[in-house]
């Protein structure tokens, strides 16, 4: 007798050439296939990894017995379209969805008739459950974590929590070999997992809200997953642990990656109380040359907003230590933040930015706006009533997506834009001064100066940037003036759900820029233009017109810039000593001394949109986008 066949979607966007392996619908498939019943009973066909025209989709499937669909917020609507094509094709064919951004109700089931089984949490033993009883046409009453239809009625099953550890891997179980043969020009990128779950409840996150327990995989799952992906080429990978360093053998899986030496990337979402290990394992990753950053989060300084969403942050002093430990390491760092989060009002906002900035954070902060996920806590009504979160149904913003790619399904997010301490004014007040900090200070353009201006006038950086602000905001005959007015309506259109948060501009690619990389790179530009209005504003700060004609004339010597080759100039100040002494989180001594400083072309860049794509965007998290080390300095 044929066997029944599988398939699965777990579609995604091309970035170039690249793309991910699917690997939450092949762990799966890898646990199906080791039962004994489903191994005799079905085929797995194929993993539906690329985003192609859902009817061509359709149309490739073969007598299709079941399809399951592996559900993120940048997939939903298009699996949705998918399925629906693919049943109105195969009437008899189970349609089955799971993942992240399936609701943890029955509801979809009421919106969308062609959806006949949802599972909810984890889905490997679920899944097998399921498929079982759907091949031998049994009732699924009894199996967890589902819903389905019963009598035309959609119910939801009893909860249960899944301990299983021991899960065979999708890698060494060849459920990637083929799509490895059937597409050899695609580069790879990938994950693996050495634990699953998450200790932690922020309201905001769906991780541990899926599994508060965490699982921990056996070790020599770990590091044949490691072995496969070295083996097949795929030169760059990340953990998908949601605290990755929190046990003492991630130390020892950290140098098993690192020593491997094939390897060009691996990236993480570390523990969230940063520690002596994880500064261990970032200096073997950052000496081996393939760190892509390491976290140090906050999500919020607010006591308020840290109490509202549950989450219990690593001290501040320790943060600041940790920092500066890294600074004198020369290992790329980045903050991030949640904008949007219940209790965070603009002010609180910016003082936490402030201090961030103030205990040395000047490499990167990244802000996410705060987006309202079905199965987190922020999720449930109750919640949402308690805290007023209301949000804004928006095109998905998927940065650095190609936009010349036609695509004929939108996704959406849901973006919190509005709670009981942010409105919607506050909201684009809260963007628009991240965006402004992240295009300035963490671009460079203006590093030295307010690093200048804070150490030498006493001047807070979130003042320096509020002042900024409302020096251009109204006069839009100035190029940062006409951007913040574009930029404030483009966020105006984002709360009343008519526009996405993405950017684009043909200068710069074919490419989706999220604000502040687009305020940077329209700036950037015209560089000249803007150091050049910004003159009357340096002003206002201090009378030493001579001290801040050098420093304006310094910060702009040393951004880099894709149209300037190697050049030399004279300053009267020791800027460099003093800029890198800020940089490594010690105090500067300002001191007036003649010297030449010299600063390199950019090697391999030759136009704006190459600067764009390597230093913008591949370099965001790791790389200065200003001369620091580079910088020849002769006295």
């Amino acid at each position: 007798m044929a066997k029944k066949n599988i398939y699965m979607f777990q579609p995604d966007y091309l970035n170039g050439n690249t793309a991910y392996l699917p690997y939450a619908a092949a762990a799966l498939v890898a646990y199906a296939k080791n039962d004994p019943f489903i191994n005799n009973e079905c085929e797995f066909c194929e993993i539906f990894f690329i985003r192609e025209d859902p009817d061509t989709a359709a149309e490739r499937l073969q007598e299709p017995f079941a399809v399951g669909f592996s559900n993120y917020v940048w997939n939903f609507e298009y699996n949705k379209e998918t399925a629906k094509r693919i049943k109105k094709r195969f009437p008899e064919c189970t349609v089955i969805f799971g993942g992240h951004h399936v609701p943890p109700t029955s509801e979809l089931l009421c919106e969308c008739d062609f959806i006949d089984y949802l599972i909810h949490g984890e889905g490997e033993e679920v899944f097998s459950l399921l498929l079982k009883a759907v091949c031998r046409n049994e009732s699924v009453a009894d199996i967890p974590n589902i819903s389905y239809r019963e009598n035309g009625k959609a119910v939801t099953t009893d909860t249960a929590f899944m301990t299983g550890e021991d899960y065979p891997s999708p890698y060494t179980t060849g459920c990637f070999d083929k799509i490895l043969k059937d597409y050899p020009d695609i580069r790879f990128f990938s994950v693996i997992e050495t634990t699953r779950g998450c200790p932690y409840s922020c309201s905001y996150c769906d991780w541990g809200n899926l599994n508060k327990k965490l699982k921990v995989f056996p070790e020599s799952r770990v590091y044949s997953d490691i072995e496969w992906l070295a083996s097949h080429g795929i030169d760059g990978f990340g953990a998908a642990d949601s605290n990755f360093g929190i046990l003492q053998r991630d130390e020892e899986i950290t140098s098993y990656i690192a020593k491997k030496g094939c390897f060009k990337a691996f990236q993480s979402s570390y523990a969230k109380n940063s520690n002596d290990r994880i500064f261990r394992m970032a200096k073997e990753l950052d000496d081996s040359g393939i760190n892509k950053g390491i976290t140090l989060s906050f999500q919020t300084l607010s006591d308020e907003a840290a109490e509202n969403i549950g989450r219990h942050n690593i001290k501040f002093s320790n943060f600041a230590e940790l920092l500066r430990r890294y600074n004198e390491a020369h290992i790329a760092t980045y903050s991030e933040l949640i904008l949007g989060l219940p209790g965070e009002t603009y002010e609180s906002f910016c003082d936490g930015i402030d201090k961030l900035l103030e205990a040395g954070q000047h490499n990167s902060i990244y802000v996410h706006n705060c987006e309202w996920l079905p199965c987190s806590g922020m999720g449930n009504r109750d919640y949402m009533e308690k805290y007023k979160i209301s949000y804004s149904v928006v095109p998905l913003s998927q940065a650095h997506r190609d936009i010349s790619e036609n695509d004929s399904v939108t996704e959406y997010s849901a973006i919190v834009t509005g709670t009981c301490s942010m409105t919607n004014d506050d909201w684009i007040r809260m963007n628009l001064f991240s965006s402004v900090v992240q295009c300035c200070h963490h671009g460079g353009l203006l590093l030295l100066i307010a690093v200048l201006l804070h150490y030498e006038k006493g001047i807070r950086y979130s003042d320096f940037y509020k002042k900024l602000i409302a020096f251009f905001e109204n006069d839009e005959s100035t190029l940062f003036g006409k951007l913040i007015s574009d930029v404030k309506k483009r966020l105006r259109l984002v709360t009343e759900e008519k526009e996405s948060l993405i950017f684009s501009d043909e200068r710069f690619g074919s490419v989706a820029w999220p604000t502040e990389e687009y305020m940077y790179l329209v700036t950037m530009y015209e560089a000249d233009r803007f150091y050049k209005e910004c003159k009357e504003f340096f002003r206002g700060f201090s009378s030493d017109t001579e001290l801040l004609s050098e420093a304006q004339r310094y910060q702009q010597f040393i951004i880099k810039n894709p149209e300037r080759k190697e050049c030399k100039e004279h300053f009267s100040y020791d800027f460099k000593a003093y800029l890198d002494d800020a940089l490594k989180c010690r105090e500067p001594i300002l001191t007036k001394k003649d010297n030449i400083c010299k600063v390199p072309s950019l090697t391999g860049i030759n136009d704006f949109k190459d600067f764009a794509k390597y230093i913008v965007w591949f370099g965001k998290k790791t790389v200065r986008k200003v001369f620091t080390d580079e910088v020849e300095q002769t006295f």
